[in-house]
């Protein structure tokens, strides 16, 4: 079996067997698949061993979890069974989240072909149709709802001056929640968890305005605090509403625009705050 090597971090045949006798139960595991930044060839000596054990359905294993293998690298196991893995091709978010690693994995085990024949041939077929896109407009606008609770934590701990708590949750949700509503209604196959913030923002197009809000609110540009990431955040949050006006359902339209308009009437100025120039 070929070794999976990348500069000082590889998995040798014998590693690979070891892998294979710890995690196999033959008479349940139809496959065995490595995924993550090994399956890329793009490993580094800190990089996690990631598995995928697809099994019977009705099987329970004790073993999922996180391992240490050889006492220096850490494994990461996750045991699917089939209505586990359907939804990756049926649920949006879910297939964000799966398909490109399908695509690319490397097969430890696979009885009768089942992963190749079936479900990593499945992900290379796998088209993002007009049933899938409607499931996920409706999927991202009960998510934009489910966000606009933070943005009230945001404006309340601005309102108390600096409530890190409020902060800190309010900033969560206006970085990494409202990347996943433009994750799930644009229907970005994420390659990786390393590159979900560029991903994302490849699609945001030449909106520089909402590129650098968002990029604020992440902390990744600037020395910005976390008084002006929630503030840009909540800015982030207007533009994104008013981008996808025609993707929110009926029933959350009332309280996505409520938010919107509470955020126009209470949060700073950007300018003022320091944020971004005229």
């Amino acid at each position: 079996m070929k070794n999976f090597t990348y500069e000082n971090s590889q998995l040798s045949s014998s590693d690979i067997d070891e892998l294979i006798q710890r995690f196999d139960k033959s008479n349940v595991v139809q496959a065995l698949i490595l995924m993550g930044s090994y399956a890329r060839n793009e490993a580094g000596p800190h990089s996690d061993i990631d598995l995928v054990r697809f099994v019977i359905a009705g099987t329970k294993l004790s073993d999922d979890g996180t391992h240490l293998f050889k006492k220096k690298v850490l494994i990461t196991i996750c045991t699917v069974e089939p209505i586990d893995y359907e939804k990756w091709f049926t649920d949006p978010y879910e297939a964000t989240k799966w398909i490109a690693g399908l695509r690319i994995a490397r097969v430890l085990i696979d009885r009768e072909n089942f992963f190749t024949d079936r479900l990593q041939r499945r992900a290379h077929d796998f088209v993002w149709d007009a049933t899938m896109q409607l499931h996920a407009n409706i999927e991202a606008s009960r998510r934009m709802v489910g966000w606009c609770e933070e943005t009230n934590k945001g404006l309340e701990g601005l309102r108390r001056n600096y409530d890190i708590g409020r902060l800190l949750n309010a900033c969560h949700g206006l970085s990494w929640g409202l990347s996943e509503v433009i994750q799930i209604h644009r229907g970005i196959l994420i390659s990786s968890d390393n590159n979900f913030f560029n991903e994302i923002e490849s699609v945001l197009d030449d909106n520089k305005r909402m590129i650098e809000l968002r990029r604020i609110t992440f902390g990744v540009i600037g020395s910005y605090t976390l008084r002006q990431r929630v503030i840009a955040g909540l800015h982030f949050f207007v533009l994104l509403a008013k981008q996808m006006s025609n993707v929110w359902q009926v029933t959350d339209v009332e309280i996505i625009e409520h938010t919107v308009q509470h955020i126009n009437l209470n949060v700073p100025n950007l300018v003022s705050e320091n944020i971004l120039c005229e």
